[in-house]
């Protein structure tokens, strides 16, 4: 008898520790989710374009048009390439990104 009291609180021990552990694990997926809520609400620095930068954004994915994907897109590899070779042009706003890239191009092809 005195082995199965013993076995007994053992599972009681297991499941209060599952129980704790779900309970963790619980929160810190709502602390995941509230901290991306967070992060997406920041407003992001918006990319000021000068001509020459422009210019430099057509001239490097002319250079490189044999990349462009389907459809005639271009794939964030080359946009990202594109913001390194325009990172010496800046002059003003924040370094731009393949994304940044992305979106100029976007609306000067259109």
């Amino acid at each position: 008898m005195e082995s199965c009291y013993r076995i007994d609180n053992l599972k009681g021990v297991h499941l209060t520790r599952h129980k704790h552990i779900l309970t963790s694990v619980v929160s810190l997926t709502a602390l995941a989710a509230h901290y991306t809520t967070v992060l997406m609400a920041q407003e992001k620095e918006k990319a000021f374009w000068t001509e020459s930068e422009v210019t430099a954004l057509v001239d490097y994915l002319h250079e490189h048009r044999s990349e462009c994907a389907k459809g005639g897109n271009f794939k964030m590899v080359t946009f990202n390439g594109a913001a390194r070779d325009i990172a010496p042009k800046k002059t003003q706003g924040p370094q731009k990104t393949g994304k940044m890239c992305q979106t100029k191009w976007t609306s000067v092809s259109c």
